[in-house]
């Protein structure tokens, strides 16, 4: 073992245990607080974020086993510098790391094909950290291939993967109830905090597709996708389906694009309804995202 990989080893092996420990303890403890606070909370819809989330992340641990891990060490291994482990490689790596997460998080609603995948985690009808691991069996198909690159710039790959599991806690602890935790006054104009994620999870037009962010939300800012939590948000998707269905939201979005790539007139049509945005339609109205909020006068960035 190298000694970059080495000093990174412990830390590593700590970092993504702990990542699946803090997912359990807390959603488990979200639901017991709540339910002594006698909050409405699904039983069905908890059940189907958890199965949802052993089927996306289980298969997502076994395609870095197969695939990804081989990937991230070529990456590495072809890397354009050796940047050591001091602190400034910690930042640029969690800065770069996040900064992909939002360009990963944002293709995933804008891009047709990859919302199909996507979209599983938006369809919780119910903001709580059960949603946060809700998510496509299939996300291991697309997901990792927005990250393997980054060794390339020289960060080890065991770096790269502890910064994931840390900023994955973060994430998931955005997903909290509104019940448990309101607006965290000017944290909510910095970082990507549970009032900023729960305008990303509204199906409301002036909160759709916005506020992509995991920890930062310099991203949103900078790109003009930042929302401020102006009302409670109404969560779940803009499409009917049976949001406490395992099957139903595992195949749901797939079935609707086989439906329009079936009935669309030609090839390009068929390549609109694959790489457009969700909503676009040859022979209908246009249910874009930017199309309706345009039409409302909705969407706008706050200040």
């Amino acid at each position: 073992m190298d000694p970059i990989a080495a000093a990174l080893a412990p830390l590593h092996r700590v970092a993504v245990p702990a990542t699946y420990a803090f997912a359990i303890v807390v959603i488990f403890g979200e639901f017991f607080v709540l339910r002594a606070l006698q909050k409405r909370v699904s039983v069905r819809g908890g059940v189907t974020s958890l199965a949802s989330g052993g089927l996306s992340f289980g298969l997502l641990f076994l395609a870095d086993r197969a695939l990804f891990g081989g990937l991230y060490a070529w990456s590495h291994a072809h890397r354009f510098a050796t940047l050591g482990t001091s602190w400034p490689v910690w930042l640029g790596a969690f800065v770069v790391y996040d900064l992909m997460f939002y360009v990963a998080h944002r293709a995933g609603h804008e891009v047709r094909a990859l919302w199909c995948f996507h979209a599983v985690h938006h369809t919780a009808d119910e903001m709580r950290l059960s949603s946060a691991v809700r998510g496509s069996a299939l996300d291991f198909i697309y997901l990792p291939w927005f990250f393997v690159w980054i060794p390339l710039l020289g960060v080890h790959p065991l770096m790269l993967l502890t910064v994931e599991a840390f900023s994955r806690m973060w994430g998931i602890a955005t997903h909290v109830s509104p019940h448990l935790v309101g607006r965290l006054g000017p944290l909510d104009g910095l970082l990507v905090t549970p009032s900023v994620h729960r305008v990303h999870h509204g199906r409301d037009v002036d909160y759709l597709d916005r506020n992509y962010g995991e920890v930062l939300l310099l991203w949103d800012r900078l790109f003009g996708t930042w929302q401020r939590e102006t009302h409670a948000p109404t969560y779940g998707v803009t499409t009917p389906i049976d949001a406490n269905g395992l099957v139903a939201i595992q195949v749901g979005f797939w079935q609707g694009l086989a439906r329009d790539l079936a009935r669309a007139p030609d090839w390009r049509s068929r390549a609109r309804y694959l790489f457009d945005a969700p909503g676009y339609a040859h022979d209908g109205p246009d249910h874009r995202v930017r199309v309706i909020q345009a039409q409302s006068g909705g969407g706008s960035s706050s200040p």
